[in-house]
């Protein structure tokens, strides 16, 4: 299958493209700088938050059959236009883009915490949403954008990511930082008592969701989460015991805004529709990172 992956130089974007790519299906990617990815046949650089943004990737490359739409603009800034740009008229020239090829496929990468706190559990795809930041509420311009995008001939799906973990892990994420300072023998510092419970999803279990909706009738809203979640405490001591670290844990004099919050989240509606089944757990994506960590520049 012909499938265009915008923002393919990101860290969910790059796992997507190497096992699709892997599976026998070419890829294009696009993202706003050339970088290069495993697994991307051809390479359109463009900014989706520009008006041409259609016609320059319909000029680029033939019509494909399906488009994963994972760019997007990680500012929390109420202000930044970015925001707006990029993942709402980015978002919206995309599904253009899928009107004018026609394409039967269209798959969004969204987020599970643009539901804001969570106040039903578990967390299903039909709990309320009150998205905290500008980022999160244009996650969801773009959910609701997608479903209005759906047809007889294309199937529309949303899938909302937990934390991505594993393979490219930016260094300024929590779990990045406790991985480095456990390599490091460093003390790890946590916010109030730790107890603020995450849930991980490893990419590279991300990227086998996105195959699966492509492979199924699959439509709508999924969550794609890891098969736990666990406190920042136990994550800081998974980390030393699996890197075999002499790092400390301390408690920073500082309370943590979200102390107590638990993101169970439930992937029974993936589960269900397209056996999505985590494969890589806290460990694997620990592993990865410190693998990344130590490997010669």
């Amino acid at each position: 299958m012909r499938i265009l992956l915008t923002g393919a130089t990101g860290q969910v974007g790059r796992a997507i493209a190497l096992h699709l790519a892997a599976r026998g299906h070419e890829v294009t990617g696009q993202s706003r700088r050339f970088s290069s990815v495993p697994g991307v046949a051809f390479h359109i650089e463009a900014s989706l938050g520009s008006p041409d943004a259609v016609e320059r990737i319909n000029g680029a490359i033939s019509p494909c059959e399906a488009i994963v739409h994972a760019a997007a603009s990680l500012s929390h800034s109420l202000y930044d236009p970015a925001v707006s740009l990029v993942n709402c008229l980015g978002t919206q020239q995309i599904i253009q883009l899928a009107d004018v090829w026609g394409a039967r496929h269209l798959i969004y990468i969204a987020s599970v915490p643009a539901i804001g706190r969570p106040r039903q559990h578990p967390i299903t795809e039909e709990h309320p949403v009150d998205p905290p930041t500008a980022y999160h509420a244009s996650k969801l311009y773009g959910e609701h954008l997608v479903r209005l995008a759906a047809t007889k001939e294309r199937r529309s799906v949303t899938l909302r990511l937990t934390s991505p973990a594993g393979p490219g892990t930016p260094e300024n994420r929590f779990l990045a930082v406790v991985v480095r300072r456990a390599l490091a023998n460093r003390p790890i510092q946590l916010l109030g008592r730790g107890t603020r419970c995450q849930n991980y999803v490893d990419v590279r279990d991300v990227a086998v969701a996105v195959e699966a909706c492509l492979k199924t009738a699959a439509s709508g809203i999924y969550n794609i989460a890891g098969a736990e979640y666990i406190s920042n405490y136990d994550l800081a001591r998974q980390c030393i015991e699996e890197l075999s670290s002499q790092a400390t844990v301390e408690f920073a004099e500082k309370a943590d805004p979200e102390e107590g919050i638990v993101w169970d989240v439930s992937i029974a509606k993936a589960r269900q529709h397209f056996l999505y089944s985590p494969s890589f757990g806290i460990r694997d994506s620990i592993q990865a990172i410190a693998h990344e960590h130590l490997r010669p520049q």
